[in-house]
């Protein structure tokens, strides 16, 4: 499957499970809307040094998902590589068991001991999908792998899931260098003598 062609799949499916989601509710005061969240802030560097010749590009499938980013190689052109962000403060007390159903009922297979729930599925020949939920934070993560050693899609997850932390989120949601407010001084301060007796 060609790397275009693979990357329309990818984005399909992760459209698909954009609008599967109930929509949820943002805590303001925790965490950025999802439309803030960008693949430079949340992609981490070990994740992007275990994908050694890959670029990053950043899509935006549904208006209330967070970022897709899809890492694409010259050298292997029939491999695409993506990871979904969906970061929104319902995961946090929904059951692990609820997270997985669709996973599960899409026939799916649970993958023990990574962060709070996980599940893999092969949705399409040549294709690794794993969808799993953060412990620490309240983000659900997708990564899809097309194309040969798929079975990696499960180490990009574990080490997506590692290096997710709330500080991330936050510094991902920011706005890009933002000027300091102007200083103003304590009320009271002392004003310098203009010189008047």
């Amino acid at each position: 499957m060609r790397a275009g062609r693979g990357a329309g799949v990818v984005l399909a499916l992760v459209l698909g499970a954009c609008r599967s989601r109930n929509e949820g509710t943002n805590d303001a005061g925790v965490l950025p809307p999802p439309s803030a969240l960008t693949c430079e802030g949340l992609v981490a560097i070990e994740v992007r040094e275990s994908l050694p010749g890959f670029t990053l590009k950043e899509e935006r499938p549904c208006p209330s998902c967070g970022p897709l980013c899809i890492f694409q190689s010259a050298e292997q052109k029939d491999v695409t590589v993506s990871i979904a962000y969906d970061c929104r403060k319902h995961f946090e007390g929904e059951d692990v068991r609820a997270l997985l159903g669709p996973t599960l009922r899409a026939g799916g297979v649970e993958v023990p001991a990574m962060g709070k729930a996980a599940a893999r599925r092969e949705p399409a020949p040549g294709m690794l999908q794993v969808s799993a939920w953060d412990d620490d934070t309240p983000c659900g993560i997708v990564v899809t792998w097309l194309g040969k050693d798929k079975e990696r899609a499960l180490d990009i997850a574990r080490t997506t899931l590692f290096t997710t932390t709330n500080e991330r989120l936050l510094q991902a949601g920011m706005p890009p260098s933002a000027p300091p407010p102007p200083s103003t001084p304590p009320p009271n301060a002392t004003v310098p003598d203009a010189g008047w007796p």
